[in-house]
């Protein structure tokens, strides 16, 4: 890091020197010897070194940020639940979990007995190999996949994300 002191005055930076002197013809990049024909002292300060409390801080934070991120990775990647004894991989990406959520509150709905909602929901899910299957789920189909496929496949990577964070604070 440098600083550049003219006439007493000290400039934090060589952008600052170059406002206040439009007399002075700077070279794109000077070096230290061209500023000092100019009458320009350069100072060289060294860079601060960084607080070993502040480093530890920012390293905890970007490894909890980590975590995070490949929880949430884990979430968005989807789920596998068992439909009628085959195990179907079901995406759970943040459009899909909007999706969940909405058909859940109209499956509860249907079982309220409140008139005019259709019996029945169409959902994808995919096999081991790619195959798209289409279900048809009643409203108890439905909220039995949200409840134990969805939100548990949530809930079990948020705990698993929650024990990484906590064994990391406790090193």
């Amino acid at each position: 890091m440098k600083k550049y002191q003219y006439n007493g005055k000290e400039y934090d930076n060589l952008w600052l020197l170059r406002r206040d002197f439009r007399q002075f013809v700077f070279p794109r990049n000077p070096d230290d010897n061209a500023l000092e024909k100019l009458g320009i002292i350069v100072i060289d300060i060294p860079d601060p070194q960084p607080d070993p409390e502040e480093a530890a801080r920012a390293e905890l934070a970007m490894k909890i940020s980590q975590i995070d991120m490949e929880t949430s990775s884990a979430i968005t990647g989807g789920f596998d639940y068992e439909v009628n004894g085959e195990t179907l991989r079901f995406s759970y990406d943040s459009f899909d979990q909007q999706n969940f959520a909405d058909t859940a509150n109209a499956c509860l709905m249907v079982k309220s007995g409140l008139p005019g909602l259709p019996q029945s929901v169409t959902w994808n899910a995919y096999r081991a190999d790619g195959t798209l299957v289409r279900l048809e789920l009643t409203a108890d189909e439905f909220l039995a996949l949200y409840a134990g496929g969805a939100l548990a496949h949530k809930a079990a990577c948020m705990e698993q994300g929650g024990a990484k964070k906590a064994e990391l604070q406790e090193a």
